[in-house]
C-alpha cells in the first residue's frame, strides 16, 4: 500500500509503498522505492554534491508569483523583527502568509521594512515600534540614532534633495496602558514617562517622519 504520509504531500508524490515480506526484517515490512522517489533520490544526491546553499531569506511568501492584487509589490522586512525568530517575528510572518502578502525576511541595515516594486526598490522606509519600544529606545538613545540613519538615507533612496524618498513610522498601541509600577512605560528602569513617550511621537512630524498609529500588531497588519 502507498504510504499515506507521502501520498498527501505536494511534492509530486508517493515516493515509497508499502510491502509485507515475511523473513525480510523482524516486523515483516518492507518500503519499496517507486519511480517518483528514485527521481528525488537523484535530486537529493545532486543537490548534496553541490555542498551547502548559498544563505537565503528567513522566511517569505511560499508563492512563485506575486499576486496582480499587491501590483507587483513585495515587502522586506528586517528579521530582528517582532523580536526575532525566537520571539514574535514568525507569528508576523504566519500572518502575511495568512493574508496572502508578499514579503521575504532580509537583514535591514536601516529601518524594519522597505519595498520592491518588480526589482527597484520604492522610495519608502518604515519604523514599527511599540510603545514599550518607544520608551525602550529612548532610554538607550536608539530613538535618535535610527532616525538620523533614515533622514540621511531619504535623500541617497530618493536620488537627491528633490526626489526625498518617504520616511514613516507606526506606532502601536497606548503607552498609557503600558505603564509598569511606577508610572514608567515599559520597564520602570527605563525612566520613560507617558509624558516623555507621547512627547517624541509628536515630535517625529516636526523632524520630517509619517506617522501612522495603530492598535497593535494585527491591527498594523490589517
Amino acid at each position: 500500500k502507498l504510504c499515506a504520509t507521502n501520498a498527501n504531500t505536494d511534492l509530486d508524490g508517493p515516493f515509497i509503498k508499502e510491502r509485507k515480506k515475511k523473513g525480510a526484517c523482524p516486523s515483516g515490512v518492507v518500503f519499496e522505492l517507486l519511480e517518483a522517489g528514485r527521481e528525488m533520490a537523484k535530486k537529493l544526491r545532486d543537490l548534496a554534491k553541490k555542498g551547502p546553499a548559498e544563505p537565503g531569506p528567513l522566511r517569505q511568501l511560499p508563492n512563485n508569483t506575486v499576486d496582480e492584487e499587491f501590483g507587483n509589490v513585495t515587502m522586506s522586512m528586517d528579521h530582528r523583527e517582532g523580536g526575532g525568530s525566537s520571539k514574535g517575528l514568525h507569528t508576523m510572518c504566519d500572518q502575511l502568509d495568512i493574508r496572502g502578502v508578499p514579503y521575504v525576511v532580509r537583514e535591514l541595515k536601516i529601518a524594519d521594512y522597505v519595498f520592491f516594486v518588480g526589482d527597484k526598490l520604492a522610495p519608502v522606509l518604515i519604523e514599527r515600534k511599540s510603545a514599550e519600544d518607544v520608551a525602550g529606545s529612548l532610554h538607550d538613545g536608539r530613538w535618535e540614532r535610527q532616525q538620523r540613519n533614515m533622514r540621511k538615507a531619504q535623500y541617497v533612496l530618493g536620488d537627491g534633495h528633490a526626489r526625498r524618498c518617504q520616511i514613516c513610522y507606526i506606532i502601536e498601541g497606548d503607552p498609557n496602558k503600558r505603564k509598569v509600577h511606577g508610572g514608567n512605560v515599559g520597564r520602570r528602569t527605563w525612566f520613560q514617562s507617558v509624558d516623555d513617550c507621547e512627547s517624541a511621537i509628536s515630535e517625529l512630524p516636526l523632524l520630517g517622519f509619517s506617522v501612522m498609529r495603530s492598535k497593535g500588531r494585527l491591527d498594523t497588519i490589517g
